[in-house]
């Protein structure tokens, strides 16, 4: 294993190297451009919980305007990756993306955990990972804090946070916009954006997001494709200035999302897991190796072959909040109340990746094994209430500013379901090669059916408070002294109850259909777990599924609580008149930071090779040490920021699949993996080059297992395995973007072509101790280029045309190996080449 120390040593000694070089290949051309007076604009970020100049403020952030998004197309926030160095939103199981800062993040969709980055829309925290996929509806700004945010913002931003703040209205004119589009694969757009007056002091926006697609990935087993778009979202604000001193904000959002899942190319891994040896019934054949291949063979055509039901995402998210802003006894003060919803929900991936009904997990497969069980329950919802208050104040003349305030959130999760179904309806078979361990051994050309469904019913309650305090004191002119703490505590409590099938009355109803089919002639008994006496081939394809009776377990019930101080120690020097002089510098601002971050911990049920019952794992904690610096220089030109950190990792919180207590069921289960240490750098760089522009980020980032010592149950029995010499997962090691733009300004107009560049590494997709056996649990790199031409007819009228994926090369983004389970890894592919126009207009 790599020594942690030695890669930050080397991470840091590459960052002045790496700077020097960019520094001289940006500042060439522009000597060569110096009459141009275009400059930089001054950015303001509220990193800090208030407005300041980005290059002012000593934290790592990228501020994505909402110019900056409608000249690249954006609307989607997953898009935003390529614009700022470190973030990465992963394709895992499910199609909402898990977001990842610095290699921290939570790939799973699993209720009991928390994200690894705190998604904030307007102030507002955004509990679930699955919920994060938000469109960029009437954006102003979009930041993305890189690091621990663990002392200013609501709760769990261990790996960073991501602030969207929508466009706020204002009284003095009237203002509508549309924005239309349309492209390939049935692509359709529209953007609707208005801004209200309707009194001195009160105003109103409103925006509408529609899209429509039929999918750009073909799915040769079903009459559809993968990647379609059918989403909607509407979002409100009104403002009304009541005095000079107070306003009073109302947002509103609503965003429904009805889609097919993820597509997924199967690559074929463990022949020894016990679901590679069923013979399946139905669409796809009754080998599962066989058809993982011809899934895989398929990838370099954009196309998949997977069962149309088994992979769904549907999502209803609304948000109604309350922000008041005014002074009081001196101070600035803020007052976020917000309500939030999510109902609706499907979301289910096909586990196997195959035309085969192999296996489907997640709340939609438990549906399907509701209705396979002729059950049915209410839907789920999620409710959230926040509330937080926030002072702004100044103190020492001017000297000192700080904030301070409290937090507090109760989320509710009722009727949450998880289910597995494998094979058709649960049921499967497996020949005389899986019977190991078993009371029967089936003859040759017999097989023993088997019944493998599963469900969990679970009810949470989360409850958050905190309080926090944060003071920038300027101990000079050029050097600031920056401490912060924050006290959160966390309870959590759960309902959680296990349904799996009536073994013997499921053995009743497949006798049941003796006689009615000329090859039905054999009974059969339950025989252990899931698995029933041998039947011929013959016997078990005759077979109608029959419903499969569920019992249920007595319902399990925990609670707990987490607290934590987390702390913050930042000193930052910004080089006064002097020094920038002597340097050639515009500005100059140095900072040292070091920071804790945390992630509460919880509860979930684990099944051993005995029993089943709730196990808490403990909150994820990160000590993040960082060294930067950001600077403007040749006329407010260059702007170039630089960042390199070290973090120390603890108890990191893993999602796991494994067999599960008896042999056919296949377990998830959340656990604590130990220690790790993830070092890197990262840079931006803007540079006008007279009408040209240059926008380039890179980042670095090292992750290494100190201590994985986790205990699984393996094919030989419940064991502790030793994972430390595992990837780290769902992160690419080197990313790097660059988008080029050139400003002609015609006679018809300003006319700006734009080449937009991508790289990310290749990425690890393991989950179990047999993943990192084999190649495949590690996706390719890959490169994109896109390209867009823009024409602004006038202030008001401007036409796009775009190409994505230019050079149409298949690419894997993400994806899930279950290796000793399921024995396959699920990839999921890139998009092809892809060209649209859009359409936009203004008035005033």
């Amino acid at each position: 294993m790599k020594n942690p120390a030695f890669a930050a040593v080397r991470a840091a000694a590459l960052v002045p190297a790496a700077s020097l070089s960019l520094l001289s290949m940006a500042t060439m051309p522009v000597f060569a451009q110096s009459s141009s007076s275009a400059m930089l604009e001054e950015v303001v970020v509220t990193a800090r919980r208030r407005e300041e100049s980005l290059q002012d403020t000593p934290i790592a952030v990228s501020a994505i305007g909402s110019d900056m998004l409608d000249n690249l197309g954006i609307s989607d926030i997953e898009d935003v990756e390529r614009l700022a160095p470190s973030l990465q939103f992963s394709q895992t199981n499910y199609k909402a993306p898990a977001v990842f800062i610095r290699g921290i993040g939570q790939r799973s969709g699993n209720p009991v955990l928390d994200p690894g980055v705190g998604m904030y829309l307007n102030g507002v925290y955004v509990p679930r990972s699955d919920a994060q996929l938000l469109d960029a509806v009437d954006v102003a700004s979009i930041q993305v804090l890189r690091g621990p945010q663990g002392t200013l913002f609501g709760k769990n931003n261990i790996g960073g946070a991501i602030l969207v703040d929508s466009k706020k209205p204002f009284t003095d004119t009237f203002e509508f916009g549309a924005r239309v589009g349309a492209g390939d694969f049935g692509d359709k757009s529209l953007k609707l954006d208005a801004n209200v007056p309707l009194t001195d002091a009160l105003a109103m926006r409103l925006a509408l997001n529609v899209k429509r697609s039929d999918g750009s990935i073909e799915n040769v087993s079903a009459d559809q494709s993968l990647f379609d778009q059918d989403r909607m979202a509407l979002s409100s604000r009104v403002i009304w200035y009541a005095d000079n001193d107070w306003e009073v904000d109302i947002f509103g959002f609503l965003s429904r999302i009805d889609e097919r899942g993820s597509p997924y190319n199967c690559a074929f891994q463990n022949g020894d897991a016990i679901l590679t040896k069923g013979y399946y019934r139905g669409q796809g054949g009754p080998d599962l190796e066989a058809a993982c291949n011809e899934s895989s063979a398929l990838a370099e055509d954009f196309k998949v072959s997977q069962t149309a039901e088994d992979a769904v995402y549907a999502i209803d998210n609304h948000m109604l909040a309350l922000t008041l802003r005014g002074a009081l006894w001196g101070l600035d003060v803020e007052s976020i109340t917000s309500y939030a919803l999510q109902d609706n929900i499907r979301i289910s991936g096909d586990s196997d990746g195959t035309a085969i009904r192999g296996v489907a997990v997640g709340p939609d497969a438990g549906y399907q094994v509701l209705r396979g069980a002729g059950e049915s329950i209410a839907g789920a919802t999620r409710d959230q209430f926040t509330q937080e208050f926030k002072f702004n104040g100044m103190a020492w003349n001017d000297n000192l500013t700080y904030t301070f305030g409290v937090f507090f959130a109760q989320e509710n999760l009722d009727n949450s379901i998880d289910g597995t179904e494998v094979g058709d309806n649960g049921l499967v078979a497996v020949g005389s090669d899986a019977a190991v361990n078993l009371p029967v051994t089936p003859p040759d050309a017999m097989v023993l059916p088997v019944q493998a469904n599963a469900i969990a019913l679970a009810d949470y309650e989360n409850q958050t408070a905190a309080v926090f305090a944060q003071g920038s004191w300027d101990m000079s002119e050029s050097t600031q002294l920056t401490l912060g703490l924050r006290y959160t505590e966390e309870q959590r409590s759960t309902v959680q109850i296990q349904g799996t099938p009536d073994y013997e009355e499921y053995a009743n109803r497949l006798n049941a259909q003796i006689g009615s089919n000329p090859a039905i002639v054999q009974p059969v008994t339950h025989a252990m777990d899931g698995i029933y006496s041998p039947v011929s081939l013959q016997q078990y394809y005759a077979y109608r599924a029959p419903e499969v009776p569920l019992t249920y377990a007595p319902a399990l019930k925990g609670d707990t609580t987490f607290a934590e101080f987390t702390p913050n120690i930042t000193v930052n020097y910004v080089a006064q008149e002097e020094m920038l002089e002597a340097l050639n510098l515009d500005s100059f601002m140095a900072y040292a930071t070091v920071s804790k971050g945390f992630k509460s911990g919880g509860l979930d049920v684990r099944s051993t090779q005995t029993e089943s019952n709730i196990q808490q794992f403990e909150p994820e904690v990160v000590l993040n040490k960082e060294l930067g610096f950001k600077l403007d220089a040749l006329d407010q030109r260059l702007r170039f920021n630089v960042a390199v950190f070290q973090m120390d990792y603890t108890n990191l919180q893993v999602a796991l699949y494994e067999r599960g207590s008896t042999q056919t069921e296949v377990v998830q289960f959340t656990g604590n993996a130990g220690e790790a240490v993830v070092d890197g750098f990262e840079f931006e760089l803007t540079a006008l080059l007279g009408d040209f522009s240059v926008t380039a980020n890179a980042g670095y980032t090292d992750g290494d297992f100190v201590e994985y010592d986790l205990g699984t149950n393996t094919a030989d029995g419940f064991a502790i395995v030793d994972r430390s010499n595992e990837a780290f997962p769902q992160v690419p090691q080197n990313v790097r973007g660059v988008v080029l733009a050139y400003d002609w300004h015609s006679p018809v107009g300003l006319i700006v072509p734009q080449l937009q560049y991508y790289y990310s590494d290749r990425i690890f997709i393991g989950t179990d101790y047999l993943s990192g056996e084999y190649d495949n649990s590690t996706i390719g790199q890959y490169e994109l280029y896109n390209a867009r031409l823009r024409w602004e007819i006038n202030d008001r009228m401007g036409v796009a045309a775009y190409v994505d994926n230019l050079k149409n090369d298949p690419y894997f983004v993400g994806g899930i190996a279950v290796t000793s389970v399921i024995g396959v890894a699920n990839r999921v592919p890139g998009t092809p080449r892809e060209m649209g126009v859009e359409f936009s207009y203004k008035f005033q």
